[in-house]
């Protein structure tokens, strides 16, 4: 009995020590502990200012519409090229013996186009000769006792243009020009004007190209003098009508045709009347028509060959020139007043080179 009481006395406290400590231990576990990331020395937390409570998170910015990039400009509209061409052309016909004549003919034409303006200039001239034979007569007995040659100028004549197109469209043109121009053999010392207008291009196609045009015209024309009389100058205000035609038979050939005619709109007061001698000529008494046909064809590089047929009809021909080498006061007389004046028609042919500049 003893013994046990002292083996209790013994083991009590230390049963009692343990429970303490279990309590002990189970309080400290209840209680919070920082972590030991968010525990700050002193030091440290007094040099490092609290951090800022955190700002709540912004609601999502709705999205922006942005306008797409400017599209690129467009490109510059292409630049029309300048357009030139130049053209010279002459014939040469000399013949000897029992013939005797000498004629030549020479021209040049060009254009330059840029844009929708385009200025053409042409100019020509032809002139010939030749030595007739001449018969000196015996009165008497009415024999041919002399022969000799008196040459006589058979071609003077020269013509200078110039015109300005302005493209209104492709189809569409309006026009200015002026020309100056003689032609001494048909009694015309000196003529030209100008003219205003409207052209249309009517066909256009592989082969064809139509042109109609309709305008006014100028002339001022001055006529070779007469012994013994003044031939006044003329003035001539005229309705203009033009249809042309260009024709390509192949890339190396092509045919070319016009047709003009000038109606006189006033009465020429001082011109001669051809059909009667007075003068005075009414309204539409003095229609002019210029013809002209072509063909020409590519020979070699630049080289072309052409063939022109043209052609004048004037219903009121100028006065006919005394023929040269007639004697001092030869005149017409009147029975033969139809000789004073030059013929209603007048034509020209020609075969030439033409060589193109570029």
């Amino acid at each position: 009995m003893t013994t046990l009481k002292i083996r209790f006395a013994l083991v009590a406290p230390a049963i009692l020590t343990t429970t303490l400590v279990l309590s002990a231990a189970r309080a400290f576990a209840q209680t919070e502990i920082p972590a030991a990331a968010e525990v700050v020395a002193p030091a440290e937390a007094a040099a490092k200012p609290a951090a800022p409570a955190e700002a709540p998170t912004p609601a999502p910015a709705p999205k922006c519409e942005c306008p797409p990039p400017c599209p690129p400009p467009p490109p510059p509209p292409p630049v029309s090229p300048v357009e030139w061409k130049v053209q010279s052309k002459g014939g040469l016909l000399i013949t000897g013996g029992n013939s005797q004549s000498k004629n030549f003919t020479f021209g040049v034409n060009g254009f330059r186009k840029e844009g929708n303006n385009k200025v053409a200039l042409e100019g020509g001239m032809a002139y010939g000769t030749s030595n007739n034979s001449v018969a000196t007569v015996d009165s008497t007995t009415k024999e041919i006792y002399e022969v000799h040659r008196d040459e006589v100028t058979s071609t003077n004549n020269w013509a200078a243009k110039g015109r300005y197109d302005r493209f209104i469209t492709k189809n569409n043109v309006a026009y200015a020009s002026g020309q100056a121009a003689a032609d001494k053999i048909a009694g015309k010392t000196f003529f030209g004007g100008g003219q205003l207008g409207y052209s249309r291009q009517l066909v256009e196609d592989k082969w064809n190209i139509v042109v109609a045009e309709l305008g006014y015209d100028f002339s001022y024309e001055r006529y070779t003098q007469q012994p013994g009389q003044d031939v006044d100058p003329v003035v001539i205000h005229s309705a203009r009508v033009l249809l042309g035609e260009t024709l390509s038979l192949s890339k190396e050939t092509g045919v070319t045709a016009s047709v003009e005619a000038l109606f006189n709109l006033n009465k020429e007061g001082k011109a001669i009347n051809a059909s009667d001698g007075t003068t005075g000529v009414n309204a539409f008494k003095d229609t002019r028509v210029n013809g002209k046909v072509g063909l020409s064809t590519n020979l070699w590089k630049q080289l072309s060959f052409g063939f022109t047929f043209g052609f004048k009809y004037d219903q009121n021909p100028a006065p006919r020139p005394v023929p040269a080498g007639s004697p001092a006061g030869t005149h017409w007389p009147a029975e033969y007043w139809s000789l004073a004046y030059a013929q209603h028609w007048d034509t020209l042919t020609e075969a030439t080179f033409i060589y193109t500049f570029f």
